[in-house]
């Protein structure tokens, strides 16, 4: 087990990048999931594509729960195994797992009977609703193993582990890309399943994961001895959640964007639709760095917050800016540069080509906006303070949903009028939430 990080002093970029690593590993896995699955079934056409994009939105939903249950878990345990507390450690691993698998079970359950209503509501006709309805109820399921999946890592990392949580990852991934042809295409002897076999590799490679580390948990008995009582213990859940749930809304705002979106360009057809799932995972890959580095930021921040030294605050801020912006620079310039052959990777068809080169162009113009609103809200979170991050987003999506809902109909603008609503959005909420921060360190006594 490692000995906690004392981030009060050193160099910050080091400790940045240092931090973010682990962080960044984590993300990429989980993001490379979907990016296989969409990489295999755009060997099936724009319906395919189309049907697993709308069906893995909820991915979102996932990553709502799972930071509001596995971030509040992994502070709490790091809490514990700092002060020597080991049995309180033990509880709060063990009233983590309960949570993730009743809150688990409800949402597999429940996306297992929305499919049909879920995917025809977005835009799903003809075979993307046939596909997307096989996928979404496999995914549902998935809901349960990927949430406890990242409860495990997140208390992992608590007690002061990330290589065991990062190897177990990167072999369910491993495991997912072999199996993805296999069941997609019906490979070595199994039956051709299309879409439904994306789903269903992704879902065994999730089972795997999960499977693993019950074996070191309960078996093995590594770092820790869970021996129950498996009952909810509402003391330690409602800690854990105060931690997590600021956190977790962001995600769930998240989804609720996409979700419009993806009504909203529903009109314009099947390749569209495609179109954007495919330049959205593209975008979404480009921002794990910056996403990392604003985790990696929090975290010195808060310490630094609690030695009183403001200092360093701003300096970790600007150190992290200027890295996150430098990575979001460079995403932008490949996403003007190299445009087709991106989308391409994923799908040859030339409608989706040219609506995905149109949303790649526009929305990589944001990543230094995207950047910047990540790192604010770093320090935001860094220093217990997460309302002003909540409620930047909450008016972002609000002007959104008010200026897409109403501008691009009355005017008669086409698809690309969504993407530049995105981006003057964005701009107001970057502005928004900097002046906050600015207001906050302007009361702090330097």
């Amino acid at each position: 087990m490692t000995e906690r990080l004392n981030l009060t002093t050193g160099p910050i970029a080091g400790q940045l990048l240092r931090l973010a690593s682990p962080i960044m590993f984590g993300m990429l896995i989980f993001t490379l999931y979907l990016l296989t699955d969409l990489y295999f079934v755009g060997r099936l056409g724009p319906d395919a594509i189309a049907a697993l994009s709308i069906s893995s939105n909820v991915f979102f939903v996932h990553l709502g729960l799972s930071f509001i249950i596995g971030t509040g878990a992994m502070a709490l345990i790091a809490q514990a195994v700092g002060a020597n507390k080991i049995s309180r450690a033990k509880k709060v691993f063990e009233q983590s797992l309960v949570l993730s698998f009743l809150v688990g079970s409800m949402a597999a359950i429940t996306g297992f009977f929305i499919a049909q209503p879920y995917i025809r509501f977005f835009g799903g006709t003809g075979m993307t609703l046939k596909w997307g309805v096989e996928y979404f109820q496999i995914y549902s399921i998935s809901l349960l193993f990927l949430l406890m999946l990242h409860v495990f890592g997140s208390c992992y990392r608590g007690m002061g582990d990330t290589k065991t949580t990062a190897l177990i990852l990167l072999q369910s991934l491993v495991l997912n890309i072999v199996l993805d042809p296999v069941l997609i295409f019906g490979f070595l002897g199994f039956p051709a399943l299309g879409v439904k076999g994306a789903a269903l590799a992704s879902l065994i490679s999730q089972i795997y994961g999960v499977l693993i580390f019950a074996y070191l948990v309960f078996i093995k008995k590594q770092h820790i001895h869970l021996n129950g009582p498996w009952t909810l213990n509402l003391g330690i859940i409602k800690s854990s959640l105060a931690i997590g749930l600021p956190s977790g809304l962001a995600y769930f705002l998240l989804t609720a964007n996409l979700l419009i979106t993806y009504r909203v360009v529903s009109p314009y057809g099947t390749q569209a639709l495609a179109a954007l799932g495919i330049g959205f995972r593209i975008v979404q890959a480009i921002y794990l760095p910056s996403v990392a580095i604003a985790d990696a930021m929090a975290a010195i921040v808060g310490q630094n917050y609690g030695a009183k030294n403001h200092f360093r605050i701003l300096s970790t801020f600007w150190t992290g800016w200027r890295i996150s912006f430098l990575v979001m620079l460079t995403g932008t310039l490949v996403c003007w540069m190299f445009p087709g052959f991106l989308i391409h990777i994923f799908s040859q068809d030339p409608q989706v080509t040219h609506y995905g080169v149109m949303y790649l162009k526009i929305i990589s113009l944001a990543n230094g906006v995207v950047g910047t609103i990540l790192t604010v809200s770093a320090v935001f979170q860094g220093i217990g303070k997460t309302t002003p991050t909540l409620i930047c987003a909450l008016a972002d999506n609000v002007l959104f949903v008010v200026f897409v809902l109403t501008l691009p109909a009355y005017f008669n603008w086409g698809v690309s009028s969504v993407w530049w609503i995105k981006l003057l959005t964005a701009v107001t909420e970057v502005l928004l939430c900097s002046a906050w921060l600015k207001h906050t360190i302007n009361k702090w006594s330097l």
